[in-house]
């Protein structure tokens, strides 16, 4: 295969991945958690989305309307959203330790840089201190890794002024269970009954099963690998409950301190550099293994990690920041609204989102379904609160205090 189909064949992944079809650049990218889109019927699997609290009554017309609004909107990547417009947190005192359970893979190729403090809190759940900064957001609409969308210009200087703590990896399926064990907590999959997106083993084509929840997902799991299934209002969930744990504010992050997190200092397409094949050894994508499995997707990278589904988190190389599947393995989520157009009045300085409330949340980084420009550094995806993907997890950060360096 030419280095120029697997560009951007896996590009589209919404609540589910949407690997099929071309990305057009007024659409909105949706690698995040619908699965692909399906060939046959060319439906997306975000456009089946799960009733918000308030509007549950008329669900057929819900998500007549919302798969109207996927038609006009498909596919650009991703798009940020508002976060909240929060106060410096109060001095937190330091959370307890507990068995760690979160050190990088022994397989991976590197362990995490020195530079960076790093902090472990509930269950083992380990924290890199990342610093205030400035750095380039969005992409140009043509460069080295690829054409980006329309979502992701103007590319534009954002400013983080304030250090945070942020998960080396993403939160996985035993930290999620600590939560679920600790709460009695139910996802809106389980509660709604409605389960989530996917894909078919047996038909390869995106599908939503009742079944599969984050304690089954349809593949093989241990709780190592990272929590999917999830909802955007799960994961806020399971940010306040270590809140309380942890008596520190704990969130998602902002699709602005996602990006700069994600870059580490880099101003390439993707934190490994501008080749797309960098990404080999340094993200959990789709690539042959996953071709062998679905022969009817297309857009695979040419090399084979072995891995079809998630990988344990850590497993892959860190960035400058020792921050663990940045690219690649599960899609997260972040507290922004989406809003393709946001970039255009977006503010300089710790930007969190549009502030009226949109059909969708941020998810970004691409996941084990999508190609690998999918998982780009600037790349912005988008999914509905209440919905719910084989493909979508989330990351953690936790508020710093302002006057707090790394050494």
């Amino acid at each position: 295969m030419k280095r120029g189909e697997w560009t951007h064949a896996v590009e589209r992944m919404g609540c589910v991945p949407a690997r099929h079809g071309t990305e057009h650049e007024s659409d909105r990218e949706t690698d995040a958690g619908v699965l692909m889109q399906s060939a046959a019927d060319g439906t997306r699997p975000g456009d089946q989305r799960a009733p918000e609290s308030g509007v549950s009554r008329n669900v057929p017309l819900l998500r007549l309307l919302l798969a109207c609004i996927g038609i006009l909107l498909t596919a650009a990547p991703g798009c940020e959203s508002p976060l909240f417009n929060r106060k410096p947190a109060a001095p937190a005192e330091p959370a307890t330790a507990l068995a760690p359970n979160h050190a990088p893979n022994s397989d991976a190729p590197e362990d995490r840089p020195t530079g960076f403090p790093l902090r472990t809190i509930e269950g083992g759940l380990q924290l890199v201190l990342i610093p205030p900064g400035e750095f380039l957001m969005g992409a140009d609409a043509s460069n080295a890794a690829g054409t980006a969308s329309s979502c992701e210009q103007p590319r534009h200087t954002v400013r983080i002024s304030r250090p945070f703590w942020i998960g080396r990896c993403e939160v996985t399926v035993g930290d999620f269970r600590r939560f679920v064990s600790a709460t009695g907590f139910q996802t809106d999959g389980e509660r709604l009954k409605t389960g989530s997106n996917g894909l078919d083993p047996q038909t390869g084509q995106v599908a939503r099963r009742p079944e599969w929840v984050w304690s089954d997902p349809g593949f093989p799991q241990t709780d190592a690998h990272p929590v999917v299934c999830v909802s955007w209002r799960d994961a806020e969930a399971c940010c306040q409950w270590l809140s309380q744990v942890t008596r520190s504010t704990c969130r998602l992050p902002t699709e602005a301190e996602w990006e700069y997190a994600c870059r580490a200092g880099t101003d390439t397409g993707l934190s490994t550099g501008d080749g797309l094949e960098s990404l080999e050894g340094a993200a959990n994508c789709g690539e042959q293994s996953l071709s062998r499995a679905f022969p009817t997707l297309s857009g695979a990278a040419p090399w084979d990690d072995g891995t079809v589904y998630t990988a344990e988190t850590g497993r892959f190389r860190a960035n400058a920041f020792g921050l663990h599947d940045m690219h690649g393995n599960v899609g997260e989520w972040c507290h922004d609204w989406y809003a393709a157009d946001y970039y255009n009045s977006s503010p300089s300085a710790d930007p969190a989102g549009p502030l009226s409330p949109q059909p969708w949340r941020v998810v970004r980084g691409g996941s084990w379904y999508n190609a690998p420009f999918s998982c780009r550094s600037s790349g912005r995806h988008d999914c509905g609160p209440t919905e719910a993907s084989t493909t979508n997890g989330f990351r953690i950060v936790m508020e710093a205090e302002s006057e707090v360096t790394p050494e």
